[in-house]
């Protein structure tokens, strides 16, 4: 499979094309988000159907679609604004790494095992990897996700927490945009 991607880092004018794949199920109105708790912090992995953010999954045809990307990059590109943590926490955005990943709809895949299959669907998602650094982890007691408030195309995410040997899953929702940390850590 060839795919497209569209990268930003935090600065706007850092918009460039690069390669890669896009590896995670799927499905509109609902992401994947995976936590991993450190004894100083937390990472954040985030994968999304473009759909759900910029309201298309084609290639990116028009100055319109450019800036809807640009935009929902330079948002991404927040995690703290996305997925809000108490104050007491003290924690700041340590990277942020987004990029938007493309199908090439029927270009050929050789790289597996000498065979050949073609992808036939456009399929587009962001994908979002960040490091947050905390002064107080203990008071890191809860996780509101203004996420869905910010993208209207989002309905749920599946997300994974880490902690040590310690995994639990969850479903957050935009009707219930809470994630409950005390259980977790």
């Amino acid at each position: 499979m060839k795919c497209s991607v569209l990268a930003l880092s935090l600065f706007p004018a850092a918009l460039a094309a690069q390669a890669t794949q896009i590896t995670s199920t799927h499905h509109h109105g609902s992401g994947q988000l995976e936590i991993v708790l450190t004894d100083t912090g937390f990472s954040l992995s985030l994968r999304v159907p473009s759909i759900d953010i910029i309201g298309f999954e084609t290639p990116v045809a028009s100055d319109d679609e450019r800036t809807r990307v640009a935009i929902a990059i330079s948002e991404l590109s927040k995690p703290l604004d996305l997925f809000v943590v108490p104050p007491e926490a003290v924690c700041f955005t340590a990277s942020a790494n987004v990029i938007l990943t493309h199908d090439v709809p029927g270009q050929q895949d050789t790289a597996g095992e000498g065979g050949t299959s073609s992808t036939t669907g456009e399929h587009s998602e962001f994908q979002a990897d960040y490091v947050v650094q905390c002064q107080d982890m203990d008071a890191l007691n809860a996780i509101e996700f203004a996420y869905f408030q910010r993208f209207s195309g989002t309905r749920k995410l599946n997300v994974r927490v880490g902690s040590g040997a310690e995994n639990s899953t969850h479903e957050i929702t935009r009707a219930a945009p809470r994630l409950d940390m005390t259980q977790i850590r």
